[in-house]
């Protein structure tokens, strides 16, 4: 039994007074005393506010009635509301509201009252030295809370200006017990009410300050890093200012505490260059940038050898920074892919620093402050290969003191030279010696010098181009028993005064020899694969593009590698070199390309269709078009393979939904549709451009239904970065659409969707008007099983404003129907709404049942993830009920889930767990 509890909140009328939440009165048996009217129910609250003191009677007058609202004769009204409350109260003979000194007393034992109680208990947790016994009295004072104090009163003044102050004592009260649960070691347990706190309070500096001090508690300071990220950019959108002291010494303090030694250190380097010559200036010029250069640009025509010199070099002085090397191509002048977006370069930077996945902040912006957090006090060099813009390079230059970007492109960059003060080196082609260096370093001096005349037009004939001479040299190499001047014949079958510029054009004959020497089916895939507009190419990809079996695909494919053709990136991934692609597109003629690109479009659909439906089999279907007969679908089984099918093919998504607008419409628009639920549940990059390239392809089909359905769909992305207005102005465009179409379907879907960005916002009342609407709607055309949805979400939403009868009772509804629909996963979701509603409403015991039949059935269909989540929260209710051991078993059967996902949940539950042994 609890110490309030034993006290009983009895005072000499036994009665029980209650403020936190809605107002009301109950016996010492826990019976509800009904209450007069409105008027005598906001006089008992103005007394309890001054419990054991004398409200004066103007003051009163003032709280119950407005100007215009006042009686002829109020002291008179205010004696009948008086009496009217004693009769109510049983205080025949007035020793509980006694008149005296000009205005009225309510009398009663402090204990009677919970806002009394409450305060009593934060004091003494303020005067106690043991962080158990702080929290306890915390915990117990924070339980007396039912919702809003003085809920469902509208007292002017009196609620305006008391409801605010209450609030500020709650929110304080809060504060210490993190404050207190952070001292007995549960940082773990507060990160996710602190989470939820933020959201409803983004100015609240404190509670920033404690999620990001519970954040680094739990080992996971680069997630504390974001949070600050994320709480500078809010503060700086509402108010307009910065962090304040408090959050900038918590920042301060993460940065200093954070071990280098702990993070990766990434070593991202492609191959060395095998034959690297020459560029004696240039290389010295770049040890120059060392110390005080911060960005260095290698610039120069294509095939020049910029990324050469730039990897030998970033190798030479890898010891310079121990912090690691970061690398990426940002693929500026490919013929064939789009510029690398720096918002998809920055996760793999993260990746490679150490970060794993899951714990990456959603928004662009937050991943790229985490980036720039995490390389302020490291010697990290970071390479930006072929870059095209400015604008590419900016998001990803470290700013570090000690870190250095290195920058290759054929493009000047004049913008960074004048802004940045970045570092020009220029490059240009190799001379004679130089050449004839790169060329013996490739093959061997002996061999040149057996055929020196060769040599000699072989070097003339490839302009000190280093790419062409190391292709060259390459081919030389392999054919040990060809002379010389065979490979003189070759270039003069050519157009050999391509060898004399430097636009790239040169290597198409080289390319062209071993191109040639490929049997048909291998030159055709060569040509094929060219049509994949992503930077990387998956196996299923590309025996969709050329139409054979997978199996078939998979040998063709090590042969192009073995040929040095194509790069093997991984199991089944795969990339084509970007002037390979180039020439490799030159070959493929029209028609035999849009053939191959439509094949992929298929495949993509169709099995990203079967894999959509595995991830989430309640969503609508859609009809696919029919499929080329030799596309080999092979379609995922399980939801496992579902995701992992969706990662392979993720970094090409839209490169793929770009190459398609305007050109394969209706399979772009489809493609989206089968991606939509993966790219939400994984909270990877690049949702909303992919709807917004669907809308676009809906409005020029002129698919007015497809146009409602996407603008619901970006709506849900705009829901996850939190931008409401946006989310909102889409669900009201997509309402406009059904509305015109007379779509009743489309409408209560709207309306369905809205409602809940309306209570992610805490707009619950508006959650309900609207779902109410789209509930009337499904009562009318017979969706049962949509109108059960409304209804579960109905009882959430009132569940949420501590209306818990009424959030039992829409559960019951949903159930209903649930049930007549044989609808098993209908069953768990409704079971888990009535579980937080009879925890909400005290009911306990009821709520635990609750709990364990939404278990049963997530756990019988597989669903891990909302089992775990299920059995959480049954936890939290079975600690309430003071069974800890039930609790403990709970806790332990979510962990084990978590644990087998990999999932960040899973440090929450460790941490509960160890509370528990504790003894708190």
């Amino acid at each position: 039994m609890t110490e309030l509890e034993q006290r009983g909140m009895s005072g000499p009328s036994g009665l029980r007074f209650r403020l936190l939440g809605t107002v009301e009165v109950r016996t010492a048996g826990g019976e509800v005393i009904p209450l007069p009217a409105h008027q005598p129910a906001v006089l008992l609250a103005a007394l309890l506010l001054r419990l054991n003191r004398t409200v004066r009677t103007e003051d009163l007058v003032d709280v119950l009635w407005d100007d215009e609202e006042l009686p002829s004769s109020p002291r008179a009204a205010l004696q009948i509301y008086v009496s009217r409350l004693r009769t109510a109260l049983g205080d025949a003979e007035r020793t509980m509201i006694r008149t005296g000194d000009g205005g009225y007393t309510l009398h009663a034992d402090p204990t009677q009252l919970d806002l009394e109680t409450f305060r009593s208990l934060v004091r003494r947790a303020g005067e106690v030295e043991d962080p158990a016994d702080r929290v306890a009295l915390i915990t117990e004072g924070l339980a007396l809370w039912r919702g809003e104090p003085l809920a469902g009163l509208d007292a002017g003044a009196l609620t305006r200006e008391m409801i605010p102050r209450l609030v500020e004592e709650h929110l304080q009260a809060q504060e210490l017990s993190f404050d207190a649960r952070m001292a007995l070691g549960d940082a773990a347990g507060v990160i996710p009410e602190l989470t939820e706190l933020v959201e409803r309070y983004p100015t609240r500096e404190r509670f920033w300050a404690q999620l990001m001090r519970a954040q680094h508690a739990s080992g996971r300071q680069a997630l504390a890093l974001s949070t600050y990220a994320e709480v500078s950019r809010r503060l700086r959108e509402i108010l307009g200012v910065g962090p304040g002291p408090e959050l900038q010494r918590v920042h301060a303090e993460l940065l200093e505490a954070t071990d280098t030694e702990s993070m990766v250190v990434p070593r991202q380097l492609p191959t060395a260059v095998p034959a690297f010559a020459g560029r004696t200036e240039h290389l010295q010029r770049l040890n120059g940038l060392l110390p005080g250069v911060h960005l260095g640009l290698i610039i120069g025509p294509a095939g020049v050898g910029k990324t050469s010199l730039a990897i030998h070099w970033a190798r030479q002085v890898a010891d310079t920074f121990p912090d690691g090397i970061l690398y990426a191509d940002l693929l500026g002048y490919s013929p064939a892919i789009e510029p690398a977006d720096p918002q998809t370069v920055v996760p793999r930077f993260l990746a490679g620093l150490g970060i794993p996945a899951d714990r990456l902040p959603i928004a662009a912006d937050e991943q790229i402050a985490l980036y720039r957090s995490l390389l302020a006090e490291r010697a990290v060099l970071v390479v930006l290969d072929n870059a095209r813009s400015a604008e590419q390079v900016r998001p990803l230059a470290a700013s570090g003191a000690n870190c250095l970007t290195l920058v290759t492109s054929r493009n000047e960059l004049a913008g960074l030279v004048a802004t940045e003060q970045a570092e020009p080196i220029q490059l240009d082609v190799l001379d004679s010696a130089q050449s004839r260096q790169l060329l013996a370093a490739r093959i061997g001096d002996r061999r040149l010098q057996e055929d020196a005349e060769s040599t000699e037009e072989l070097i003339a004939r490839c302009a000190g181009l280093p790419l062409a001479l190391s292709l060259l040299g390459a081919q030389i190499a392999l054919r040990p028993r060809r002379q010389l001047d065979s490979f003189v014949e070759m270039l003069s079958q050519g157009p050999l005064d391509a060898l004399s510029t430097t636009d790239g054009v040169d290597v198409r004959t080289i390319f062209s020899w071993s191109y040639r020497q490929l049997r048909p089916e291998l030159a055709r895939l060569f040509r094929l694969l060219a049509q994949h507009p992503g930077a990387e190419i998956t196996v299923g990809a590309a025996a969709a593009l050329a139409g054979v079996p997978v199996r078939e695909a998979r040998g063709m494919l090590a042969v192009l590698v073995a040929n040095h053709q194509l790069v093997e990136l991984g199991p089944d991934r795969y990339a084509l070199h970007d002037l390979l692609r180039s020439y490799a597109r030159e070959l493929c003629e029209e028609q035999e390309a849009d053939e191959a690109f439509e094949r992929l479009l298929g495949y993509l659909v169709h099995t990203g269709n079967a894999a959509a439906l595995l991830l989430a089999p309640r969503r609508d279907p859609v009809e696919l078009p029919g499929l080329d007969p030799g596309v080999d679908v092979v379609p995922p089984s399980t939801r496992e393979e579902a995701f992992a099918w969706f990662d392979s093919e993720q970094p090409n998504n839209l490169a793929v939904l770009r190459a398609a607008a305007g050109r394969a419409d209706g399979l772009l628009w489809l493609y989206v549709w089968t991606i939509a639920d993966y790219l939400d549940f994984r909270g990877r990059p690049g949702y909303l451009e992919s709807e917004l390239l669907a809308l676009d392809a809906a409005v020029r089909l002129g698919d007015l239904r497809r146009q409602a359905q996407t603008r619901r769909d970006l709506a849900r992305g705009h829901m996850a970065l939190r931008q409401w207005d946006d989310a909102i102005r889409q669900h009201e465009l997509a309402l406009g659409i059904a509305e015109e179409l007379d779509d009743d379907a489309g409408v209560a879907h709207g309306s369905l969707s809205q409602a809940r960005v309306l209570s992610r916002m805490g707009e619950h009342r508006q959650a309900i008007e609207k779902t109410t609407r789209a509930l009337r709607i499904y009562e009318r055309t017979g969706h049962v099983d949509a109108r059960a949805n409304a209804l579960n979400n109905l009882g959430w939403y009132y569940g949420q404003l501590g209306e818990y009868e009424a959030a039992v009772d829409y559960a019951h509804q949903a159930l209903k129907l649930y049930e007549e629909q044989d609808s098993e996963y209908g069953r768990a979701v409704v079971s888990d709404t009535m579980a937080f509603a009879l925890a909400g409403s005290g009911r306990l015991d009821e709520a635990i049942a609750s709990y364990a039949t939404a278990v049963a059935i997530l756990r019988a269909q597989g669903r891990r993830h909302e089992t775990a989540e299920c059995l959480m929260s049954m936890a939290k209710v079975q600690e309430r009920a003071g069974q800890p051991e039930a609790a403990r078993v709970s806790w332990t059967e979510a962990l084990e889930i978590l644990e087998a996902m990999d999932h960040p949940d899973a440090v929450v539950v460790r941490g509960a767990l160890d509370r528990l042994r504790q003894g708190g």
